[in-house]
């Protein structure tokens, strides 16, 4: 079935709609007509419906035509596919609205229909390549935003390595040498407390690395992520169990409360997300603490995993510039404990690949709660 042409008329002239008409009706195109008998008419019609193109008289009694022509033009109505009707002869009055913007004119005294119908066609196909034109234009800038963003992301992980992963490298080769000389002097004591000094900074570079690693490597990775159904309990359990460990030497406690909740994720990407989560917590969570991971089904479908510690709190400050590569900022923990500051982003962009999101809630000394929000991807 032949496409509809939409087409829009403003002409005073009750005999020249009506030679439009005839003219239409002997074309082979096939035309839906709107008539405006002036042009504050014909505008409003052109701001409240798609036309493929106006047929636009020159001579109206209530606005110049090279005003309704620019009204046309514009954003509000949309409209850029224009042609004049005009018994005028004068080509100079041709080629300033050619000039204006209109695409062609067609003399109403030679109006017939093939000429209508040539002239509509071109105007219709010059509407689309238009259409495709703004199209291609947005998806160019969209693309160059985000090669924007990229090239920031690139830049700030150059300075993270050159800075963050400087300095413990630079504390091994210090410590290192004062560790063979201490060997040297046959002194145990001081030889112990210089190689504790040299694994705790290789482990800080180590996690250092590996965050960097990860994280860059979801920044390439735009592939799909495959999600099934999992046991969120199961993957509690075995995500912190590598945590207990450091959880016990600190004096903190690890619960959990999440039944036998099952959600749409990936398995390995969701143990990563609460292995970060966990392990943050035990981080800001002084000796005596405790940190529960707890489960909740909403009557809507959306499951919520809540990882909640009793530690020290954020300030709302810092809750907004948690996600913010710009803005890294390392907190010592509560037994001086280091980090990256990139595993809370890291974090973040598993959630959001996985279709879910993050949500935060603090307050300084009462703790931190960090949500897992899944929507209508649950069952339980």
């Amino acid at each position: 079935m032949p496409t509809q042409t939409h087409i829009l008329l403003i002409d005073d002239d009750e005999v020249d709609r009506q030679a439009v008409r005839r003219a239409l009706s002997a074309s082979d195109l096939t035309w839906v007509l709107t008539e405006a008998a002036n042009a504050a008419e014909g505008l409003a019609l052109a701001g409240e419906k798609a036309f493929d193109c106006v047929l636009l008289d020159y001579r109206l009694p209530d606005a110049d035509a090279f005003d309704v022509l620019g009204a046309l033009l514009a954003p509000r109505c949309g409209i850029n596919a224009v042609l004049i009707l005009t018994g005028e002869t004068n080509p100079e009055t041709a080629l300033d609205l050619m000039r204006a913007g209109a695409l062609d004119h067609l003399s109403k005294a030679e109006l017939n229909p093939s000429g209508l119908a040539r002239a509509i066609r071109y105007a219709k196909a010059r509407r689309a390549f238009l259409a495709e034109l703004e199209q291609a234009k947005r998806e160019a800038e969209e693309k160059s935003l985000a090669l924007d963003a990229l090239n920031r992301q690139k830049a700030l992980l150059l300075s993270i390595i050159a800075h963050d992963l400087r300095n413990p490298f630079q504390a091994i080769i210090g410590l290192s040498d004062s560790l063979s000389r201490t060997a040297a002097q046959k002194d145990p004591a001081k030889v112990q407390i210089r190689a504790q000094a040299v694994q705790e900074a290789a482990v800080q570079a180590h996690a250092l690395m590996e965050s960097l690693f990860d994280w860059a490597q979801l920044q390439m990775d735009s592939g799909n992520v495959e999600l099934e159904m999992v046991d969120v309990a199961a993957i509690a359990q075995e995500a912190t169990s590598v945590c207990r460990h450091t959880a016990e030497e600190k004096g903190v406690s690890v619960s959990f409360d999440c039944g036998g909740g099952m959600v749409r994720a990936h398995r390995d990407m969701l143990a990563t997300v609460l292995r970060n989560l966990v392990g943050n917590s035990i981080k800001f969570t002084p000796a005596g603490g405790g940190i529960t991971i707890a489960c909740e089904k909403g009557t809507d479908g959306r499951f919520v995993i809540h990882v909640r510690d009793s530690g020290v709190g954020m300030s709302q400050q810092a809750i907004d510039n948690l996600f913010r590569i710009d803005r890294r900022v390392t907190t010592p923990g509560t037994a001086g404990e280091k980090g990256s500051g990139l595993g809370l982003l890291l974090c973040r962009d598993l959630v959001e690949r996985m279709g879910a999101r993050m949500e935060v809630a603090s307050k300084v000394g009462e703790g931190t709660a960090f949500s897992l929000v899944f929507e209508g991807l649950s069952k339980q």
